[in-house]
């Protein structure tokens, strides 16, 4: 099974690392300036968040408090206490590495859930199964769906709060490859999806962790699935007995495929990095020819699929995109008015409040504000309510996750709030160095600027949000249907490719990329009417 799926996991990333270099070069060639005004901040070095939380034992499942540091390369260290902390060269009890990881609100629900579906998989009653521990009122859970689970208790409500929204922003930006080199980050990707779905797993899930891990999770999986499936249906006697089996089993499994990954993954990426300076040259004559050649696939790829795609469009996807619009139109455009009456606030007292002859104080209460769960909730929370209504879609679009959409969304608009936020300390230190006796006035213009130049952004970043959670909705299932039902038109236009060109250029990401182009075109004409 290692062998099996890393062959074909090569084959995908050595094709994709060789177009995704293509694409790099094609874009190097045509940069276009940024439509967005806000001025990004640059990485910030400091810790993002520090406080005391109590942690249950992996081993001995007793609590501890514990002061836990979350980096600002999203890392998180737990110290036996602060003053461990701060000592130079302080080392942590435990790191914790969560890409890959999601954060579960109410762990009591999530292990109700957990249970049935274990139950489902082993074939038995879920009345068999013991009844779940119950976890203490403001405990949360940071799971994996293989890796460790921590779960985590805050002192009261408000910390809950704060710390499960740190923990989401952790999960969702923690980056676990070694290599973060742009090609071959979207070649990876893509190579897992193409991986994925040529064994039958369709959808857009994705692992988190590094490249051995994820590519290690994929092969586990598929001996999970393919061969234990029909050896856990089999067992008998007591539950704790079969699910101790059960756990030993996949403890086996990935170590054994572990052992045979990394080893296979390491040889792969040193053969590709030496085969980029062979090849880089070729590929820089080439773009040009390879950009009229996917013009004239992408012609015929739409002469020859349109007639099978439309009637899909028209069953299983029209007919729903304006009540998806209907849900998700209101929220996004509330959150984002509220969240340019919270810049005006928070720049408002620092007006009030503010020594011009010291803003660094003034400052960081400012930069404090889209990290905070409490300072940005008023406008988060309006997108929280399209939760409900997304997940009744669950039913026609089953690859729906709601939460991952809303939050994608509510991150976005705590980035556009720091960049806002930036973008009035820079107007505000430019203004005052050419003139230092403007004073407040200072102050007002680079409110009035910035504030011009967020409402710009955030009507740009609105739509660019509609059209990712519906595509998120909607492109799985209608993929899943095309992609198949186009495969008999598909497989000859690749074998006629060009010779030279042939190796550079993926039939199946063009067919992709043109899907994408449709729905976005049908959404877009949804937006205007």
């Amino acid at each position: 099974m290692v062998k099996s799926v890393c062959g074909v996991f090569t084959t995908s990333y050595v094709s994709s690392y060789t177009i995704e270099l293509v694409k790099f070069h094609e874009d190097e060639s045509k940069k276009t300036p940024s439509p967005y005004k806000l001025l990004e901040r640059e990485d910030l070095k400091d810790d993002r968040k520090s406080g005391y939380l109590t942690k249950e034992g992996a081993i001995r499942k007793n609590w501890k408090k514990r002061w836990f540091v979350v980096h600002h390369d999203m890392v998180v260290d737990y110290f036996a206490d602060e003053k461990a902390a701060q000592k130079p060269k302080a080392k942590p009890k435990g790191t914790m590495n969560l890409a890959g990881y999601w954060v579960v609100e109410d762990p009591n629900a999530g292990l109700i859930k957990a249970a049935t579906q274990l139950a489902e998989k082993m074939g038995i009653d879920l009345s068999q199964l013991p009844k779940p521990k119950e976890y203490p009122e403001n405990t949360f859970q940071i799971n994996h769906y293989r890796r460790r689970s921590y779960f985590i208790k805050a002192a009261d409500k408000k910390e809950y709060d704060d710390w499960v929204a740190m923990f989401k922003t952790v999960c969702w930006r923690a980056y676990g490859f070694k290599n973060r080199e742009r090609v071959h980050t979207r070649a990876y990707h893509k190579a897992v999806r193409k991986t994925r779905w040529s064994l039958g797993r369709w959808g857009w899930w994705t692992y988190g962790g590094s490249e051995d891990q994820i590519l290690s999770d994929i092969v586990s999986d598929e001996v999970d699935w393919q061969i234990m499936g029909k050896f856990y249906s089999k067992l008998s006697g007591p539950y704790m007995i079969r699910n101790t089996m059960r756990n030993n089993a996949l403890k086996l499994i990935d170590t054994v495929v572990s052992a045979g990954v990394a080893p296979a993954w390491k040889a792969m990426a040193t053969t590709v990095e030496e085969l980029r300076p062979k090849i880089e040259p070729k590929i820089k004559e080439l773009v040009d020819p390879i950009g009229q050649a996917k013009n004239e696939i992408l012609t015929k790829i739409k002469d020859g699929c349109l007639s099978i795609i439309t009637p899909i469009l028209e069953e299983h996807v029209n007919p729903h995109l304006s009540k998806i619009i209907e849900v998700i139109k209101a929220p996004v455009v509330d959150a984002f008015n509220e969240a340019y009456g919270i810049f005006d606030k928070h720049v408002t007292e620092f007006h009030n409040a503010t020594d011009l002859k010291d803003l660094s104080s003034g400052f960081r209460k400012l930069d404090y504000v889209p990290r905070s769960y409490w300072e940005m909730h008023d406008s988060t929370r309006k997108l929280d309510i399209m939760y409900e209504p997304l997940w009744l879609l669950h039913a026609i679009f089953p690859d729906i996750y709601p939460w991952s959409l809303i939050w994608r969304t509510q991150d976005e608009l705590r980035t556009r709030e720091d960049y806002a936020m930036n973008t009035f300390q820079i107007k505000l230190k430019k203004y005052l160095e050419k003139d230092a006796a403007a004073g407040k006035d200072a102050i007002t213009r680079a409110k009035d600027k910035t504030m011009t130049r967020f409402k710009h952004d955030g009507s740009l970043i609105i739509t660019m949000m509609y059209t990712e959670i519906i595509r998120g909705i909607v492109m799985p299932p209608f993929s899943k249907l095309v992609i198949p039902a186009c495969k008999l038109i598909l497989d000859p236009l690749a074998d006629a490719l060009p010779g030279p060109v042939k190796e550079f250029i993926d039939i199946a990401e063009e067919f992709e990329k043109m899907l994408n182009g449709i729905i976005d075109g049908c959404i877009a004409v949804l937006l205007s009417a």
